[in-house]
């Protein structure tokens, strides 16, 4: 079993710390505690782990593996012990939007372990959007709330260095694993143009965009993400709106741009790269706080 639990939101593009501390009753605590217990030997019980290859999509029972994986430092530096030091959520509720994940800090057999459930916006509950039974009759909260998953999406390893995990694109949201991504080459790239969703304007103009790093890594996140493959040119256009980037279509297909600004901003979008923010509707890039249209 645990003998610790302290529980953290990880937000994006928040200022200072992207980790909040979730303060709980002891109780809840408690209760949460043995569900995360059960979540964690769901996870790693008789599971396979294989080393992290992109475009390979594990099965049921296996987890991707990083053998020498290092947090961030706001993330790196916290542990058990530090977490009463970080500032309460309760004092960012306008601002749920922005959490990315759900971390426990936690000890088994001694060894400490980061667990982390996946975190989105219909997981937050807002008031009078959700109505609860209260003493026989229905009422809604005057404050927000959080809705937690009921799997795990990744566990970290502290003494090992070692990062398990189910889903790259998942996991990427709240934990940096581009450097662990093999870029796309030239002939890849043309390639992936191939597509049928996608109809380039100059399919040499765009793949000599592959000799800058930026534009090999993006491609291979494309190649890999599935985006293509599940949703409708129709869909991904539909999903554009207010996103600042400006997709055309031809029939069925996505026109991919030979101008540069316009092709990093379609696959910025199309690998879920540009985030609003909840407050301003502010473009940023994730991973940083920079505006998505400064240069």
């Amino acid at each position: 079993m645990l003998t610790s639990f302290q529980l953290t939101a990880i937000m994006k593009n928040s200022n200072g710390t992207p980790l909040l501390r979730i303060p709980m009753h002891q109780a809840l605590q408690t209760t949460l505690m043995a569900s995360w217990h059960e979540q964690y030997e769901a996870f790693k019980g008789n599971i396979s782990e294989v080393d992290f290859a992109p475009g390979y999509n594990p099965e049921g029972d296996e987890r991707f593996r990083l053998s020498a994986f290092e947090l961030p430092d706001w993330l790196a530096n916290e542990d058990i012990t530090t977490i009463s030091n970080l500032n309460s959520i309760s004092q960012h509720e306008d601002n749920f939007e922005l959490i990315r994940a759900i971390a426990a800090f936690v000890r088994i057999d001694n060894h400490e372990l980061l667990l982390f459930q996946n975190f989105t916006r219909s997981h937050v509950i807002r008031p009078i959007r959700s109505i609860f039974l209260m003493n026989g009759n229905y009422n809604t909260r005057t404050r927000p709330g959080l809705t937690l998953d009921n799997k795990l999406a990744a566990v970290y390893f502290v003494q090992d260095s070692k990062l398990l995990f189910r889903s790259f694109r998942t996991t990427n949201t709240f934990l940096p694993l581009d450097d662990f991504y093999r870029e796309a080459s030239e002939s890849e790239i043309r390639s992936i143009l191939q597509h049928e969703r996608l109809a380039p304007e100059n399919t040499n103009d765009i793949a000599a965009f592959g000799r800058t790093q930026w534009f090999r890594k993006r491609f291979a996140m494309l190649r890999d993400s599935g985006i293509l493959d599940d949703y409708s040119a129709q869909a991904i256009q539909g999903h554009s709106q207010n996103y600042d980037v400006n997709i055309q279509l031809n029939g069925d297909s996505i026109v991919f741009p030979a101008e540069k600004p316009e092709a990093k901003r379609l696959l910025q979008f199309l690998n879920e790269e540009i985030f609003k923010g909840a407050i301003t509707d502010t473009l940023y890039e994730t991973n940083s706080k920079r505006e998505a249209n400064s240069d």
